[in-house]
């Protein structure tokens, strides 16, 4: 370890981190094998919003080059049978349908993705419905299958990265609820509204709320947009537990096989403040009609419903890396809807530069401040 990142031990806590999201519960988790860590969670439970809100599926063609790359990354966790848990992967499959017109958009999809996913393959409409066989073929021109989709038990990701957390003498303090940062010599006093922590370092994995974290510590906030997603349950034929994700080309709907459910999204991305978001009957109204527009499954009713926030940049790559005006306050932000599927990746990656000094890819931690 290098003697600019020299642990204090004359401090609480090496390292605050600030957010028990996905994000930083991860980070905590990589941080906790060198560093002394306490997690900060203003609920009183982790993983309250996004990521108890996630689809939470492992897709390695995904969003864009730089996302897929830290997903590949993070596959080797994801596959390790980790101590005392269940298995994170289960097959799940992957298919995207195009409607006359979208020929073009599904070449280029195909010609964009194949290199990161060399099983992904075009199928006909016929095909798309053997594969799903609520959809309507007569509406459809044809799509692209990826067997390698995954489920990811989001639940046992969060409890391993607990566990370690416990293991290695590290913390998660929940209804910690963050009032003030305060520099103090090269570290920070953290007050929240119970107590004071004081650290070497403070990592804001605060999501929808990290502008505001930001703020709090004097420092100016950067290019991220809270983003509402709806879902709602409709039931589901016995048959669906084997039916793959499928998403539309116009990126206007996706569905998938959530218990003896589908779950149905209008891929909605509405700006939001950072809020306890909930629902609104427009959005999920839109996700049913879009779903009865391929499919020839009726819909009797909605079960329930649900919103969550998938904070986003302009150019939907993930903030990451220390402050240009404060090396000792780390960003870990802007994971739009891909947070559980990097956490690992971006979680060592964190723990790596923090600790031992190594150098962040240069397109993921950018000069992003006005």
């Amino acid at each position: 370890m290098s003697n600019t990142n020299k642990i204090n031990r004359d401090l609480d806590y090496d390292v605050v981190v600030i957010g028990a999201g996905i994000a930083g519960l991860g980070a905590g988790y990589f941080l906790s094998e060198q560093a002394k860590v306490v997690v900060l969670e203003q609920e009183e439970q982790p993983a309250y919003h996004s990521t108890g809100r996630s689809a939470a599926l492992y897709i390695e063609g995904y969003e864009n080059p730089v996302v897929a790359g830290l997903t590949a990354q993070s596959g080797a966790f994801f596959r390790t049978q980790h101590e005392g848990a269940r298995p994170l992967l289960h097959d799940r499959g992957g298919l995207a349908i195009a409607i006359e017109g979208q020929e073009r958009a599904l070449s280029k999809y195909l010609s964009i993705w194949q290199p990161f996913c060399p099983n992904l393959k075009p199928v006909t409409a016929a095909e798309c419905r053997l594969i799903c066989p609520i959809l309507d073929d007569k509406k459809l021109i044809g799509g692209a299958y990826d067997p390698d989709w995954k489920s990811i038990d989001t639940h046992e990701l969060v409890q391993i990265y607990l566990r370690g957390l416990r293991k290695n003498q590290s913390t998660l303090q929940t209804g910690q609820k963050v009032a003030a940062l305060e520099p103090r010599g090269e570290g920070w006093e953290v007050r929240t509204n119970k107590e004071t922590f004081n650290s070497r370092w403070v990592v804001n994995a605060a999501g929808a709320w990290a502008n505001e974290v930001a703020q709090l510590a004097g420092l100016t906030p950067i290019d991220l947009t809270p983003m509402r997603r709806t879902a709602a349950m409709i039931e589901a034929p016995v048959e669906a537990s084997e039916w793959p994700v499928v998403h539309s080309m116009s990126g206007d709907l996706y569905f998938k096989p959530e218990g003896a459910s589908l779950m149905v999204s209008p891929q909605d991305e509405t700006p939001s403040s950072p809020v306890d978001a909930f629902p609104e009957d427009l959005d999920i109204a839109i996700a049913v009609d879009n779903f009865s527009k391929i499919s020839d499954y009726p819909v009797n009713h909605v079960q329930h419903s649900w919103a969550g926030l998938r904070t986003f940049t302009g150019d939907r790559l993930p903030v990451l890396g220390p402050d240009p005006n404060s090396n000792s306050f780390f960003w870990l932000a802007g994971q739009g809807g891909f947070g559980v599927q990097t956490s690992p990746a971006l979680g060592k990656v964190t723990a790596d530069s923090i600790l031992n000094n190594k150098p962040i890819d240069q397109i993921i931690h950018r000069q992003r401040f006005s």
